[in-house]
């Protein structure tokens, strides 16, 4: 497989910029991890990232939704690229807190959190809540041809769409391996549901 590294790049610098935002708002209240503060800051450098790194994702959640509404019988031209770029967003990510925390004199106060998918039926008002903040968010973000407004309409929807996976898994790296299993199962299926309803809202605006 031939690794886009143009995407690569753009995907690193992306999720730095958007993630240094977000650290050094949160870190600078003390409250890492908290998102009250920070929901302009993920707006705002959302879409500088978007607009300045044509085509990155910047988000794993976005590439979910280009996996899921992509060739799913294409394994070398739609997985194996997006999943490059949800490795290169954690790396983009790493490099911002490794920065903002002074690569780990600052302390965080952050601790991972346990996969939910084992206890989905007590979730399940949660899994609708990804399923559907995809569908609509998909189409708010296909439809227009804005950075500015899919950046809102994302953080309209960010408590549903578990946004920081990516922040998530740096977190969890550099706190050597702390919460790693938990930390890549919710990384994953957060993604994979708002991907999934993504697809959901496509197959239905292609029936109305």
């Amino acid at each position: 497989m031939k690794i886009d590294m143009n995407a690569m790049k753009a995907e690193i610098g992306g999720a730095f910029l958007v993630s240094w935002a977000i650290f050094s708002s949160t870190l600078g209240s003390g409250v890492f991890g908290s998102v009250d503060e920070s929901y302009l800051w993920m707006a705002l450098g959302l879409a500088v990232a978007w607009m300045t790194f044509a085509g990155a994702h910047v988000l794993p959640i976005v590439t979910w939704c280009h996996m899921m509404t992509g060739d799913l019988s294409d394994a070398e031209g739609n997985w194996m690229p997006n999943g490059m770029r949800l490795l290169a967003q954690v790396v983009g990510s790493c490099l911002a807190l490794a920065l903002v925390t002074e690569f780990g004199e600052i302390e965080t106060g952050w601790a991972p959190t346990d996969m939910w998918l084992p206890d989905i039926a007590d979730n399940g008002f949660m899994l609708i809540g990804l399923i559907a903040a995809g569908a609509v968010w998909w189409q708010v973000h296909t439809r227009t041809d804005s950075a500015w407004v899919s950046a809102f309409a994302l953080v309209m929807f960010v408590q549903a769409l578990n946004t920081d996976g990516a922040n998530q898994m740096a977190a969890s790296i550099l706190d050597q391996g702390n919460g790693i299993v938990d930390t890549l199962a919710n990384w994953i299926c957060d993604g994979l549901f708002v991907g999934l309803g993504a697809l959901l809202g496509s197959k239905i605006d292609e029936m109305v």
